[in-house]
C-alpha cells in the first residue's frame, strides 16, 4: 500500500508531466506554426493612378483573403523612389520585402550587383512563370554574375505590358476610300491617298522627343522577323554589334520621304506628344504611332482603333517596340525562407490571370496572354489591343526601344531624329552617330 500509495502520486505527477509537456508542446507546436504561417512583408509599387491604385489594392485583399496567415504592408511611391531611395533603404536593411525595380544596369542591375535581390528562378520554375511569359519578356529581368544584362539569373517579374503600334481612324479611312494597311508599302500608299483628299495622313509631335524616336525605331523594327531577333537583342543588352543596319538607314530614309511628301500634321515640329495625342483623338489626323499607354484616352472615341504596325515586305511575324512595366522582385530584406516563399507567392499573383482581368477591367494591359480573359464588353479598342499582345507574343516578338542601349542614348535618339527631319543630316550619318554612341558605351563595359 505504502508503495503504492506512494507511486500514485508519482504516476499521477508523471501523468501530469507527460500532459503538462504535451500541452505545452502543443502551445509550442501551434505557436510555431502560427510564427511560420504569419508573415508580414512591406511592399512598394508605383501604381498611382486612381483605376491603378483601386486594382492594387483589391488584389492586396484578395490575396490576403486566400492566403491568411500573409499580410501584405503596401506602399505606393514614385518611380524615382524605385531607384535611389530604393537601394539606399535597402543597403540599410531596412527596405521592402517585395519591390518594382526599374529594368536596366542603373537600377536592377545595380540591385543585383550588391546582392541586395534574390534570384527567382526556382520560383519561376515553381509557378510556371518561364512557360507563361515569352523569353522577351522574362529577359529584361535577368542579369549573369558578370554583370550581361539579358542572360542568367531571373531578378524580376512585371505586371502590366506595353506596346507601339498603329492607331487610326476608321471614319477618316472610310471617308478616303482607304483600307486599313498591313504593309509598309500599303500605309505609305494609303497616306498618299489621305493626302490627296485633304485629310492629314500621320499625326507627329516633336516638340518633348519621343514621338519621333518611337515612329524610327518601330519602322525600324516592322522590317525584322521575330525569329532573326538577335542582332537586335545583343545590342539592347550590351553583348555587341552595330547600328550600321540597312533597315535602320531605310526607316530613316522613308521618315524623311514622309516628311518631304506632306504626310505629318502640319506644325509637328512645334507639339508635343501628348497635345498631338489629343489631336489624333479629336480626329485631325488618320494615323498615329504610339504605344498602348493612350488607351485608356482614346476609348470613347469610338472611331479610333488599334492594330499591329504595318511589316516590311516579305516580313510575317514582325518586332514590335515595347516592353513590360516595372518588375516585382524579392529584396534581401526577406530573410527567411517562409519570406521569401511568401514574397513569391504574392509576385504570383500579382501576374496571375485573376489579376490580368483585373488590370483589363480598368483598362490596363497586363502581361499575361491568357486567351481566356476577361475583356470588358465597353472596351473594344482594348480588346483589340490585347488581341495584339498575344498574337506578338505567341511569335516572341516584342521588340526593344533603343534608348535602352546606352545612358545617353535617349537624348542621341531625339536629337538626331529632330536633324534627320529638318534636313539638316541625311539618314546614314543619323546612323553613324547612334553606333558611334554605342560602341563609345560599350568601351566603358568592364566585366
Amino acid at each position: 500500500m505504502m508503495c503504492d500509495s506512494t507511486k500514485r502520486p508519482s504516476r499521477m505527477k508523471s501523468s501530469l508531466r507527460v500532459v503538462s509537456r504535451l500541452v505545452s508542446a502543443g502551445i509550442l507546436l501551434g505557436a510555431t506554426l502560427a510564427t511560420a504561417q504569419a508573415v508580414t512583408l512591406n511592399e512598394w509599387d508605383i501604381y498611382n493612378y486612381p483605376q491603378q491604385t483601386e486594382a492594387v489594392d483589391e488584389a492586396v485583399k484578395a490575396f490576403q483573403q486566400k492566403n491568411p496567415g500573409i499580410t501584405i504592408q503596401r506602399s505606393v511611391h514614385s518611380f524615382e523612389d524605385t531607384r535611389i531611395p530604393l537601394k539606399l533603404a535597402l543597403t540599410a536593411g531596412d527596405g521592402p520585402q517585395i519591390a518594382q525595380v526599374n529594368q536596366g544596369g542603373g537600377d536592377m542591375g545595380s540591385l543585383v550587383k550588391d546582392k541586395l535581390l534574390w534570384p527567382l528562378d526556382d520560383y519561376a520554375k515553381t509557378y510556371g512563370w518561364t512557360t507563361r511569359f515569352p523569353d522577351s519578356i522574362l529577359k529584361r529581368n535577368r542579369w549573369s554574375d558578370k554583370q550581361d544584362f539579358g542572360s542568367g539569373q531571373l531578378y524580376g517579374v512585371a505586371s502590366l505590358g506595353e506596346m507601339v503600334g498603329l492607331y487610326y481612324n476608321k471614319a477618316l479611312l472610310d471617308k478616303a476610300g482607304v483600307a486599313v494597311p498591313k504593309t509598309l508599302p500599303e500605309l505609305e500608299a494609303a497616306m498618299e491617298k489621305l493626302k490627296a483628299a485633304g485629310t492629314p495622313p500621320m499625326m507627329l509631335g516633336l516638340l518633348d522627343g519621343n514621338m519621333g524616336q518611337q515612329l524610327l525605331s518601330t519602322v525600324w523594327e516592322a522590317q525584322i522577323e521575330s525569329k532573326d531577333r538577335k542582332a537586335l537583342d545583343d545590342l539592347i543588352y550590351d553583348v555587341g554589334g552595330t547600328f550600321k543596319d540597312d533597315k535602320l538607314v531605310k526607316a530613316a530614309s522613308m521618315m524623311k520621304s514622309w516628311k518631304d511628301k506632306g504626310y505629318f500634321f502640319p506644325g509637328f515640329e512645334g507639339i508635343g506628344h501628348d497635345d498631338a495625342a489629343t489631336l489624333f483623338q479629336n480626329g485631325q489626323a488618320a494615323f498615329l504611332v504610339s504605344g498602348t499607354w493612350y488607351l485608356g484616352q482614346f476609348k470613347d472615341n469610338k472611331d479610333v482603333h488599334f492594330t499591329a504596325m504595318p511589316m516590311g515586305e516579305g516580313v510575317q511575324h514582325a518586332l514590335m517596340v515595347g516592353g513590360t512595366d516595372l518588375a516585382f522582385s524579392i529584396t534581401n530584406t526577406a530573410k527567411t525562407k517562409e519570406q521569401q516563399d511568401a514574397a513569391a507567392k504574392f509576385i504570383d499573383y500579382i501576374v496571375s490571370d485573376e489579376m490580368a482581368n483585373r488590370w483589363l477591367k480598368v483598362g490596363f494591359l497586363p502581361a499575361g496572354t491568357s486567351k481566356n480573359a476577361q475583356i470588358p464588353a465597353d472596351n473594344p479598342l482594348l480588346a483589340e489591343a490585347y488581341q495584339v499582345w498575344v498574337t506578338l507574343n505567341e511569335h516572341d516578338g516584342l521588340g526593344h526601344y533603343l534608348d535602352w542601349a546606352t545612358p545617353t542614348m535617349n537624348a542621341e535618339l531625339n536629337q538626331n531624329v529632330q536633324l534627320l527631319l529638318a534636313g539638316r543630316q541625311t539618314p546614314e550619318q543619323m546612323v553613324t552617330n547612334f553606333d558611334n554612341n554605342y560602341q563609345r558605351y560599350l568601351k566603358t563595359l568592364k566585366h
